[in-house]
């Protein structure tokens, strides 16, 4: 199954690219053109769906086909205004599907295919469409299908639907030639629920979307001072607040500090969950909780760093099937993390191996303000957690190793630089 000859052309399939503001977006988009100035012989097509809205400033319509720096993007399926219903969702995915697996079939000699998990059945069409077009094809999870909505509570396990989810999922993790993790809590659950041989599973370590020479301090934030918060520990979420997330837990932990005056929660971002728990600190009248809404990406250095402590939260179970991209982020901003996600996920052990922050059992807003009280009372601890975090960031998680990891993963160049399961 394995090509062992150098890929001429590598095709990028995702239903997040560019200018989608999907952390999954920003996160390829970044690294994809870093190979692209490293290796400019190498071919990269992305095989996208139009973004939801266009970039921050722009009127023009996205266009079906463009180059970015030499990237050759074709966006496929029809567009669509927002995710908001099932119906919707389910027509985007479709018309997304069946318009990629159309230029598959297409595909010359030399092409190595890389898919993701966006849209989560993207690897049954690599299985189907690689046996008719011969290509080869690759598979990351960043985040593992149907098992999170099974851990959410949206499918039973032994539902038919579940169970024939699995085996379509079995025969295309099986043909693929490699498959890759952004957390090693996911390697035991592939193992196990998949058969899938060690060997066959490379963990490349996330990488952050904020490429930093050095932590902005707090007291020199403008974003703080507009807000009036130059003289609070600011406690920040900041980032999608999605289902795999307990933004209602954040809220109740507040709630319980709302009479220390000191502490302030800034919230950052948007997601099916915002709603309910922008309703629930209304309904506790918290004064200590600013909101607001995605800033343009050229922003993210500083809104990350309008905080002393950033939190990020993985409901109880999510280990193995979901890895918070936010936290890298935070990491390279420099910040105390603390991590309200179960006891062996992937957030989890990076928190604990570093010494960047503290690991809070999920649901537990007690056990939440108890720790951001012990923070904001210890402020040589705090800043020593963030020193910690940004030293993490530089040994392991920027975007130059990434670019390094992948280029090997894909046979572009060998440096034997990644780590495998087993």
């Amino acid at each position: 199954m394995i090509r062992r000859t150098t890929p001429r052309h590598i095709v990028f399939l995702s239903l997040d690219f560019y200018p989608d503001d999907q952390a999954v977006s920003q996160l390829f988009t970044d690294l994809l053109l870093a190979v692209r100035r490293d290796m400019p012989y190498v071919r990269i097509t992305v095989l996208c769906g139009f973004p939801m809205q266009t970039a921050a400033g722009a009127g023009e319509p996205i266009p079906r086909r463009e180059s970015l720096n030499g990237i050759e993007i074709r966006r496929c399926g029809i567009r669509v205004r927002d995710k908001s219903t099932l119906i919707r969702r389910a027509t985007l995915y479709a018309s997304f599907l069946l318009h990629a697996g159309w230029e598959l079939l297409w595909l010359g000699r030399g092409s190595l295919v890389f898919g993701v998990t966006s849209p989560p059945f993207g690897a049954h069409l690599l299985w189907l469409t690689s046996w008719l077009a011969r290509f080869p094809y690759q598979y990351m999870f960043l985040d593992i299908y149907p098992e999170a909505l099974v851990a959410l509570g949206r499918l039973k396990p032994n539902a038919f639907l579940t169970r024939c989810w699995m085996f379509l999922n079995h025969l295309s993790y099986r043909r693929a030639s490699k498959l890759a993790v952004l957390g090693r809590d996911m390697i035991p659950l592939l193992q196990h629920h998949y058969e899938i041989a060690p060997g066959r599973i490379t963990y490349i370590p996330h990488w952050s979307a904020s490429e930093v020479e050095c932590p902005s301090l707090f007291t020199e934030n403008r974003l703080a001072r507009r807000l009036g918060l130059e003289d609070k520990f600011v406690v920040q979420y900041s980032g999608n607040m999605g289902l795999l997330h307990d933004i209602d837990t954040l809220v109740r932990a507040a709630d319980l500090l709302k009479n220390t005056p000191n502490i302030h929660f800034l919230f950052i971002g948007k997601g099916r969950r915002r709603a309910t728990a922008e309703r629930l600190a209304r309904e506790l009248d918290l004064p200590n909780i600013t909101w607001l809404d995605f800033v343009p990406r050229e922003r993210l250095h500083e809104t990350l760093s309008c905080c002393r402590v950033a939190l990020v939260s993985l409901r109880q179970g999510m280990e193995g099937v979901a890895v918070p991209s936010k936290l890298y982020g935070i990491l390279a901003s420099g910040r105390t993390v603390v991590a309200q996600v179960p006891h062996g996920s992937e957030i989890a052990c990076v928190v604990e191996e570093e010494g960047c922050g503290v690991v809070v059992e999920p649901g537990d807003a007690a056990g939440l303000a108890e720790v951001l009280r012990m923070l904001a009372s210890s402020p040589e601890q705090t800043e020593l957690m963030g020193a910690n975090a940004f030293e993490a960031y530089r040994a392991t998680y920027t975007l130059e190793q990434a670019v390094t990891a992948f280029e090997e993963l894909w046979g572009l160049r060998k440096t034997g630089l990644l780590s495998s399961a087993g």
